[in-house]
């Protein structure tokens, strides 16, 4: 399985895709389900996270 450093709570997520468009490595996207999700990353894309309004976007910590 592929790590992803941010990743994204589906069960959180609402669609806004608030978190997609802060982020500029293209690395989060719309699914088919029109929610947001992640590319495999070693990413802390914070932008992203701090938009989220229902903190569905996720950074490990390692």
């Amino acid at each position: 399985m592929d790590k992803k450093r941010t990743w994204i709570d589906q069960s959180l997520c609402i669609g806004c895709q608030a978190c997609v468009e802060m982020d500029e490595t293209e690395t989060l996207f719309m699914d088919e389900n029109g929610l947001a999700d992640a590319k495999p990353n070693k990413l802390q894309l914070v932008e992203s996270q701090m938009v989220c309004p229902t903190g569905a976007v996720n950074i490990d910590e390692d």
